[in-house]
């Protein structure tokens, strides 16, 4: 008789998803989750983020039948970084932003894959509105500043001084996602 696996919790962050005519109802992606065999699957607010179990235990692997199945269910690709639970809760409790003021805008952004290259750091957009202030594994941390009225976005820089692609969201939406995909609710 052949044993179940342990199951793993893991976000799955779409990039893209819900901007530029890209809609896409989070129930559907619930649907389309769990027809991937994965269980207790729910989104967490309308920006692509997946909590799902899996008894796989390699994201990458996660990863492309997410990337495929997706693009056959949706008809166009969408690019997917899995992190597991424990992967985000260590982030959360690490919180490599504890130095800066509270009423900074910081995000991370989650990358495809670890740059290759080992870059001096802090990294600046050209404009200055975006600073990398670390890279770890396959995350990297940012800071927006505002200039002339506006901040910019993580997702141009890192694909410009990395070649990766990456989603980013804002650390108050990564912890609050930590804590309802710790919770198993």
């Amino acid at each position: 008789m052949k044993s179940k696996r342990e199951s793993v919790r893991y976000v799955a962050f779409l990039r893209a998803i819900n901007v530029g005519g890209r809609l896409v109802k989070m129930d559907a992606l619930v649907k389309i989750f769990s027809s991937f065999g994965f269980e207790n699957v729910k989104t967490f607010i309308q920006s692509g983020n997946v909590i799902f179990d899996s008894e796989e235990t390699d994201p990458d692997l996660l990863t492309t039948q997410i990337e495929k199945g997706l693009a056959k269910k949706l008809g166009y690709e969408v690019d997917v970084m899995v992190r597991t639970v424990h992967q985000l809760e260590a982030i959360v409790k690490r919180n490599p932003f504890k130095k800066l003021d509270e009423s900074a805008k910081i995000s991370v952004a989650f990358m495809s894959s670890k740059p290759e290259t080992k870059l001096k750091l802090p990294i600046f957009s050209a404009k200055k509105d975006v600073e990398i202030i670390e890279i770890k594994d396959r995350d990297a941390f940012c800071v927006h500043h505002l200039v002339n009225g506006e901040s910019g976005y993580p997702n141009l820089l890192i694909e410009k001084s990395l070649g990766i692609k990456s989603t980013v969201r804002f650390w108050s939406s990564v912890k609050k996602l930590v804590e309802a995909a710790a919770s198993g609710e």
